[in-house]
């Protein structure tokens, strides 16, 4: 037979085999259903593998499946998807007639024959998956919300737990709000089973929510139908296996339906079994449906970002990866307890890039401690209540509107029955405002909040608080300054809306007192949140004001998280513990300078150990004594260190406990925030700051005592401790109750009110070191300054003066600028011995005469307080008149433009100023502008911890030192090449001068003049014996260069410059060797060197009478004295006129 005819025969039987052997499922259903039969179809579609084709698929009404059963000749399997009772039991006597399988949607029923098999699950077999679910996350406890068909649930539960949850059987939705506001609210349960329909079950968690009980450590375990649609984050769904992710009815029905297709497509593809009749239906059937019931198996499901993930099967021992309300991955514990939410803004950071304020976190342990007590049943209240403190991280010192309202909107669940604030006023007032924004009626419970704006109720009505006023604490930190006889001191204090209206009570209260700040009010703050780099780039100022007040006694008025940047200022500054004595007037400041860890522990207490501290009372009596002993077993937090603020926020946490107490047993609804704010304001108790009791006409607590503590220090431990050393009580009969005496700087009893500084600088002397790596500086850049200028003086001479001037042969006239000549010698001697090594008996003579006629001022009057800088101004003024009278004289602009009288002028100034400035003042202009390099002394080991030499209080290399450095430099490079070209130019120009220097004597005298000025900032600094001996060997250089090459074109001005600079030799000489010797005292140097300067000026005049004759005269003026006699001799009638004779 043909190849091709037997293939074709052979695929007709297999297409004849296959079609006979299909599957013809026949889809009974209601048109009155609770789902659409098109969307069933259509997901059903989506879910059938495309792999497997052999069957088929049938959809008919129940009216109609009687006469298509009758009719057809198919064999057919009947799902029951008609959710009809009626309907299930004719289908399932028709099945059992006609030798049909019958798969049904709902339960199976006894009634049902034997050829009927559920599509769902066995009653027996959810039981055991609830009851496998509750045992995994040992849940003993809990509320059952059943409908009718879930309610056998109760029975089969409370016989494996004892009757421990609470049931409740809702028949409609009409009821559920009643049942959760009035029973549910009050049963304290955490753990909510919802076994109803979609409807019912919405319904439950809508009123769950207004309620405020699904919240972050509760959990809700549904079943599937009540879960359709669920976007519950955190709940959880027990659900028949291979559903797990169905989201409605439609999508369960298909779902069914597809999974009892892959059984029959598994049963042929995988076993073989050729399904080709009912019976093997009915076979397979039975396999898979143990009684009747094909569902035995079954997940958990979770809802994560508003989507279902399968987490288990119940029957598995580890559930893991689970996020339950409140997005929390712990177990939640079974409770009996109702949950009482409390807001804690206990995070530590800030917005718009604030430094963060980690001791924010160590206030609220008080807090933390507080709401553990009362959880442990050992505060005596709400025994019968779990408080549970949620924390926020909205801000701790800093305020950023939008940041705040988007994180209060965001956690608005979990904001609680009342708030505890932060320490921070200004962040309370955006907090209530967006409190009214979100329209929160949530009371706040300030435990350290101060500000006067908060004090009134009217303005304020859900705010209280356990600390004090602003405006009181002012008044009383000035009373307790008067009462321990205080008449001085500084204030520094930070601005924002607490301390400012601090600070301007204290200021008007002072004055009332009579009591003096010292420093200037403009001068007295700086912005909240500047820690130290702030406040040392720009609020420095602030500080050294406050030094050079000379107070004692510093009023801080800073609040914890800045306040060691600001006792670090105080360090920089060179201040130590007996310089200053510190008086924290912010509550709680103390005790955090002090504790372990805190910013700069270690400069803070080399500054303010002894200080006293203005505190409200903390840790009184036994709930005081109690709290301290837990918060150090708990929470680390040394009771010694008396850190304050921990006290105050544990009794802000249980002020707020007993009004909640107050009103549950009076039968209040404590979720009113208008009520329970008036319930906070009639408490009065003894807590761990003492009586605690809110002033009913202000949000103000009463005040009954405040504290005066005084920190100290072992000094072999380094350890810190602070006691309270006196009760100030302002309404007593006993206003001040010493408990010790306090210890004042020097661990003394007493002190001076005025701080008395010994010495120049506002600094101790012996917090000076030299600064090494400023001394290597001020080499190199002297040694740079040396370089430049020779060889600008070398190029400038070789090419224009590298000339001789005509010697004076003759005698002339002399003329002023002569007389200028001959002064220089003079004025120079002076400088030279001014920049020499000292001999010390009569070094302050010849230095102040030298200094003096040299002009260099600032060695004659003390440069400190800024006095430098003026001198400094004055040679920044010479050095551009310099420039512009150079400019003038080189570019002859008089000449170029004569029309205009200002550069005539100029030029006629020129004259008269530019040997002054370009000769005279050479050495002075060089020398005060080196000065604002030299910086080799230091109170630190950092540039900016060195100072400038002429005045220490002005640090070097930051602030305005930089400015006035860059321009110094500056002048330097323009100064220098001007004066070097300029100084032969000027007598070249000058047509009645005589006397005249030689350019290269000029030129060589120009870097004598500078070695010796750099040799005088750098060596004589470092070691005055080699400053001497290079001294002496440079001089005697010049000597004999001087000798060789005559200074002057007249011999006698050459042969005395050259006597003085010998005089200046023979100085160095003997101050070279009265160092090296050490004989200070010695009165008989001063006559070696008289001596010398005798025998030096003697053989100057025997020289000069022989070889340098004068060649410069004055004319004789005629002498009129006998006319004038004449006249005034006449004596009228006796005299007689004899007229004069003509003269020819």
């Amino acid at each position: 037979m043909d190849k091709n005819i037997l293939m074709v025969l052979l695929i007709v039987l297999l297409l004849s085999i296959a079609i006979s052997n299909s599957l013809d499922f026949l889809i009974v259903y209601s048109e009155n259903q609770d789902f659409d039969i098109s969307i069933v179809q259509s997901k059903l579609n989506s879910k059938i593998k495309p792999t497997y084709n052999n069957f088929t698929l049938t959809w008919v009404v129940k009216e109609s499946a009687d006469s298509l059963i009758q009719s057809s000749d198919k064999d057919w399997s009947i799902i029951d998807a008609s959710y009809d009772w009626n309907t299930h039991y004719h289908l399932s006597q028709l099945a059992e007639t006609n030798s049909f399988v019958h798969f049904l949607m709902d339960d199976y029923q006894e009634s049902y024959n034997k050829w009927t098999y559920s599509l769902n699950f066995e009653k027996s077999s959810y039981l055991k998956a609830i009851i496998n679910t509750l045992k995994k996350f040992n849940w003993t406890t809990g509320v059952f919300f059943l409908s009718e068909e879930f309610f056998y649930l109760k029975d089969l539960i409370n016989s494996s737990y004892s009757n421990e949850f609470n049931y409740f059987l809702i028949q409609s939705c009409s009821n559920i709000a009643e049942i959760v506001n009035r029973e549910v609210f009050n049963l304290g349960s955490n753990l909510y089973y919802l076994f109803t329909d979609l409807d019912v079950a919405w319904k439950i968690v809508d009123n769950l929510t207004r309620e405020n009980l699904l919240e972050a450590g509760s959990s809700v375990l549904m079943n599937i139908e009540s879960s359709y649609n669920s976007t519950l984050e955190g709940s959880l769904i027990i659900t028949p296996r291979f559903e797990e992710l169905t989201d409605s009815k439609e999508d369960h029905i298909s779902c069914q339906i597809s999974i009892l297709i892959e059984i029959f497509e598994n049963e042929e593809v995988n076993r073989g079994i050729i399904i080709d009749n009912q019976f093997i239906v009915k076979e397979v059937a039975e396999r898979m449906c143990p009684n009747h019931f094909c569902v035995t198996a079954f997940s958990l499901v979770n809802v994560k970002n508003g989507v279902h993930e399968l987490i288990a099967d119940t029957s598995e021992n580890h559930f893991s990866d689970i996020i339950f309300i409140g997005k929390n991955s712990q177990i939640i514990p079974s409770s009996k307890k109702k949950i009482l939410q409390v807001g804690l803004n206990s995070g530590i950071h800030n917005p718009n890039g604030v430094q963060d304020y980690p001791y924010n976190a160590i206030e609220f342990t008080g807090s933390h401690l507080a709401i553990s007590l009362l959880n442990e049943e050992k505060l005596g209240i709400l025994e019968n209540f779990e408080i549970q403190g949620n924390d926020f991280d909205c801000g701790a010192t800093a305020l950023n509107s939008s940041y705040q309202l988007s994180c209060i909107n965001k956690n608005i669940t979990n904001i609680g029955l009342f708030y505890i604030p932060p320490s921070s006023t200004t962040v309370l007032l955006g907090l209530i405002s967006t409190f009214m924004k979100l329209n929160l009626t949530i009371p706040q419970i300030g435990a350290r909040i101060g500000s006067n704006t908060l004090s009134s109720s009217a303005n304020y009505p859900y705010f209280a608080r356990v600390s004090f006023d602003a405006t009181y604490i002012a008044s009383l930190a000035v009373k307790m300054l008067y009462t321990l006889g205080w008449n001085s001191c500084a204030l520094i204090h930070q601005v924002d809306a607490f301390t400012s209206q601090w600070a301007t009570n204290f200021v008007h209260e002072a004055k009332d007192y009579k009591i003096d700040i010292l420093n200037s009010p403009n001068s007295r703050s700086f912005p909240a949140n500047s820690y130290y780099s702030t406040l040392k780039a720009n609020y420095s100022h602030v500080f050294q004001e406050a030094i050079n007040s000379n107070a004692r006694l510093i009023v801080f008025a800073v609040f914890p998280n800045i306040a060691p940047d600001g006792i670090k200022m105080f360090y920089d500054l060179g201040m130590r513990s007996w310089d200053l004595l510190i008086y924290y007037c912010i509550p709680g400041v103390m005790s955090s300078m002090y504790s372990s860890g805190a910013a700069y522990l270690q400069q803070v207490k080399e500054v303010s150990i002894p200080s006293m501290a203005f505190e409200q009372p903390a840790y009184i009596g036994s709930t005081g004594a109690m709290v301290a002993d837990l918060l150090q077993s708990r929470y680390g937090i040394d009771k010694t260190d008396r850190q304050i603020p921990p006290c105050w926020y544990f009794d802000a946490l249980y002020l707020g406990a007993l009004s909640l107490e107050f009103m549950i047993h009076r039968g209040q609804d404590y979720r009113n925030g208008t009520q329970m704010i008036s319930n906070v304001r009639k408490q009065k108790f003894t807590g761990c700051s003492g009586k605690v009791q809110i002033d009913n006409g202000t949000n103000n607590r009463i005040v009954e005592l405040v504290v005066l503590q005084n920190a100290v220090m072992d000094p072999d431990t380094g350890d810190v401790t602070i006691s309270d050393n006196a009760f100030f009580r302002p309404t007593g009969s006993i206003i001040l109750e010493v408990l010790k005496p306090l210890l004042y700087p020097g661990n003394t009893t007493s002190i001076h009110l005025l701080r008395v500084i010994n010495g120049d600088c506002p600094f101790p002397d012996t917090l000076i070191r030299t600064f090494g790596k400023g001394r290597y500086l001020i080499f190199g850049i002297c040694i740079a300054v040396g370089l430049n200028t020779a060889l600008l003086t070398f190029y400038i001479w070789k090419k224009w003066w590298n000339i001789k001037v005509d010697q004076l042969t003759t005698k002339q006239e002399i003329s002023i600028e002569d007389f200028m000549m001959g002064a220089t010698v003079v004025i120079e001697f002076f400088q030279l011995l001014a920049m020499g090594p000292d001999i010390t008996p009569i070094n302050s003579l010849i230095e102040n005469i030298g200094n003096m006629v040299s002009l260099d001022l600032n060695h004659v009057i003390k440069a400190t307080n800024g006095v430098f800088w003026i001198f400094l101004d004055f040679i920044f003024a010479c050095v551009l008149l310099w420039v512009i009278l150079s400019t003038n004289v080189l570019l002859r602009l008089d000449e170029k433009f004569p029309s205009v009288p200002l550069l005539r002028f100029l030029n006629q100034l020129a004259d008269l100023l530019m040997p002054v400035l370009g000769n005279l003042m050479f050495i002075p202009i060089v020398s005060v502008l080196l000065d604002v390099f030299v910086c080799d002394k230091s109170i630190g080991n950092n540039f900016t911890d060195s100072y400038m030499v002429k005045d220490c209080y002005q640090f070097c290399w930051k602030d305005s030192h930089i400015i006035y450095a860059a321009i110094s430099g500056l002048c330097l490079l323009i100064y220098e090449p001007l004066a070097v070209f300029c100084r032969p130019l000027w007598q070249e120009l000058e047509p009645l001068i005589h006397v005249k220097y030689t350019p290269l004597h000029l030129m060589a005298k120009t870097i004598f003049q500078v070695v010796l000025i750099l040799m005088n900032k750098t060596v004589k600094r470092a070691e005055e014996l080699i400053h001497g001996i290079l001294f002496t060997i440079v001089a005697i250089s010049f000597v004999i260069f001087t000798f060789k090459h005559k200074a002057y074109n007249y011999p006698r001005f050459s042969w005395w410059l050259s006597l003085s600079l010998i005089a200046v030799t023979w100085t160095s000489f003997l101050a070279t060797i009265n160092i090296g010797l050490q004989k200070n005292s010695s009165i008989a140097w001063i006559f070696i060197l008289i001596f010398g300067y005798i025998v030096i000026a003697m053989i100057g005049w025997i020289v000069q009478r022989k070889k340098y004759p004068s060649l410069l005269f004055r004319k004789t003026v005629k002498n009129t004295s006998t006319l004038f006699k004449f006249a005034f001799s006449f004596r009228g009638k006796s005299s007689k006129i004899v007229p004069l004779k003509s003269v020819e």
